[in-house]
């Protein structure tokens, strides 16, 4: 009997999948006859190498789009396809809980499931083994070839393949991180000494705040960046499933390095297991297991650095399948607590935006221990192997009682100190971090991403420099007079775009600043701002929206994005909130970070509180 509504909510599930994919294959051919009738020219195909956009890292859209898979049903036709989905909506709509249920649970087992990165598939990992075959070849070659000039040429060849090949490989890990996770970017700027009045209160002087504040501003320049923008943000389950994600893609060393720790202690291999039993032994006999710890850090980030083990990963993870079945069931016990029936809502407003903050903290930490050990900042690296090396000559050289001295020490500091202040003062968590001391500068993937993009935006420069001509001194910029923008001779891109309080206009991106201009106006109406004016970019969920721009959404366009760029002014110009093409509002966010030239700061999207509970949202976002 149990069988029954099992198969009930099987078919219900089919009867869903079926109506969503009529309607998308219903959707994509209307949206093809009217590109062939307005003659809509493509985002997506990019083919002037001179293109800024021909490089991934800048057009993230050519990334993550995905509906330029086929469907089977494309060969089918409209009036089937309608009448199939009559069928489909009347059985869906007799069956309406099912759907709902098991719409949700599926969709966020999706996201979290998904631990495979969606840029750097099987295929493309191929094409990276076979470019270094090919290099492995021609240099093996050298004693059968009679012709240095040719084997030369060969080898030339080969290599540039690789180069082209790990280049792509690295536009579109900067594209899928930018495109995917970064949603919120802040200028860092160094904080502002407050006078002491500020510290005063009625009763007495606050010392305690006015000497924190007195640490934090002689040390600005190095800790602005570490200083989150709010304390916590309110639990979202698209934030909870992005950073999952990020936790199940960046773990995948760690998900290996755990399945050979298995394949120890399970005796697998009884030669292997003996010789670490062995090593195990002497390590415990003369008190150096801790020495061996920072030891092998030590060493195998040395070892990567002039062997670097990415190709014999990639070759080894394309051979064979690591087992990857086993789920990690989190906070089970917990839920329990709250009840049978009413526990979710309270759990996801309670608990929720500390799970979050603590697994955000946990995903950018695998992240930055994973460019440290890819010398991604080689001075920073350098500084962190310090440190273990010098816990290394310590242990080497100290007895184990005064070792154990120093980690009881740094235990009891965490537990009285930096926790305290973490827990209380998220904002300020970083900085107490014990963890983020030990590798302090480097980078995530985020801010490495968005290092990436200023440095091709650089490189792009030096190379378009070479070819430009010698501007007439007619031409510069002398301060006298209205400002003409774009500049003379500068670089810009025009995108469509609606802003909130404005209208329809056009937004002119250029390499010192940005501009916007309503259709019915001239330049005299234009707005510009410098990139020096800049304060904080956002990529707003459209369901975060108020009615009436949700209203101005669906009359421009249906598959609009919002982009809001916050200045540092203080007039009712200070920001401004655009309606683009989703393409344009990564273009555009990719361009102003690339030609700003600030230093910035990847932030958590702040989402809005509203009367609706988080699990209505979430259900409607699951819907939509």
């Amino acid at each position: 009997m149990a069988a029954a509504p099992r198969d009930s909510i099987v078919e219900t599930e089919r009867h869903a999948n079926d109506l969503v994919e009529g309607a998308l294959h219903l959707k994509a051919k209307a949206k093809s006859k009217v590109k062939k009738i307005l003659n809509d020219p493509d985002h997506d195909d990019p083919s002037d190498e001179d293109d800024i956009f021909a490089d991934a890292a800048f057009d993230p859209s050519r990334v993550l789009d995905q509906s330029h898979q086929t469907s089977p049903k494309s060969k089918k036709s409209a009036r089937n396809t309608i009448a199939d989905g009559v069928k489909d909506a009347t059985h869906i709509a007799a069956h309406p809980r099912r759907l709902i249920r098991s719409k949700v649970t599926k969709k966020a087992a999706a996201r979290i499931g998904n631990a495979r990165h969606p840029t750097l598939t099987v295929d493309r990992d191929q094409e990276l083994l076979d470019a270094h075959d090919a290099l492995d070849h021609a240099v093996s070659s050298t004693a059968s070839t009679s012709d240095p000039q040719e084997l030369r040429g060969e080898i030339d060849e080969a290599s540039n393949r690789v180069h082209r090949v790990e280049e792509q490989r690295e536009s579109l890990q900067t594209a899928w991180i930018l495109g995917r996770h970064v949603t919120r970017v802040k200028v860092v700027r160094p904080i502002p000494r407050l006078p002491r009045s500020h510290f005063t209160t009625e009763s007495r002087f606050q010392w305690e705040r006015y000497l924190a504040h007195l640490a934090l501003y002689y040390t600005r320049g190095f800790t602005s960046q570490y200083i989150d923008d709010f304390d916590s943000p309110p639990f979202d389950l698209e934030d909870l499933a992005r950073i999952i994600e990020r936790i199940a893609i960046t773990s995948a060393p760690w998900q290996a390095f755990l399945v050979s720790v298995r394949e120890v202690y399970m005796w697998q291999d009884p030669r292997r297991t003996g010789r670490w039993f062995a090593l195990f032994l002497v390590l415990w006999y003369f008190q150096y297991i801790m020495a061996y710890f920072y030891f092998y850090i030590v060493y195998s980030t040395i070892k990567n650095k002039f062997q670097p083990s990415s190709v014999q990963t990639v070759r080894a993870n394309v051979s064979r399948a690591l087992d990857r079945e086993a789920r990690v069931q989190a906070w089970g016990d917990l839920i329990q607590r709250h009840g049978k029936h009413d526990w979710l809502e309270p759990f996801l407003d309670e608990i929720g935006p500390m799970i979050q903050r603590q697994l955000g903290d946990f995903a950018d930490l695998l992240e930055i221990m994973v460019n440290f050990h890819r010398h991604e900042k080689p001075r920073l690296t350098i500084a962190s192997v310090f440190f273990f090396s010098s816990c290394l000559a310590v242990c080497l050289c100290a007895d184990m009682e005064f070792c154990m001295k120093v980690v009881w020490f740094v235990v009891g500091g965490g537990f009285f100190f930096s926790y305290p202040v973490a827990t209380n003062l998220p904002k300020y968590r970083l900085l107490v971090s014990q963890f983020r001391w030990i590798f302090w500068g480097i980078p995530t993937h985020a801010e490495l991403a968005i290092l990436r993009l200023q440095e091709k935006a650089v490189v792009r420069d030096a190379n378009l420099a070479e070819f430009d001509l010698p501007r007439s001194d007619d031409n510069s910029d002398d301060g006298d007079g209205p400002r003409r923008w774009p500049m003379v001779g500068e670089e810009s891109h025009a995108f469509a775009a609606v802003e909130k309080r404005s209208g329809r206009g056009r937004l002119v991106v250029g390499r010192t600043g940005v501009s916007f201009a309503l259709e019915a106006s001239g330049d005299g109406l234009r707005r510009q701002w410098s990139f020096l004016e800049l304060h904080e970019l956002r990529k707003i969920d459209p369901d975060e929206s108020d009615p009436m721009w949700k209203n101005l959404k669906n009359l421009h366009s249906r598959s609009s994005a919002v982009l809001q760029i916050v200045f540092l002014q203080d007039d009712d110009d200070d920001e401004i909130t655009l309606l683009l093409h989703p393409a344009d509002r990564d273009r555009v966010f990719n361009l102003i970070l690339a030609w700003s030239g600030q230093k910035w700061q990847s932030l958590q999207m702040e989402r809005q509180n509203s009367d609706r509970g988080n699990l209505d949202r979430a259900i409607k976002r699951a819907l939509h």
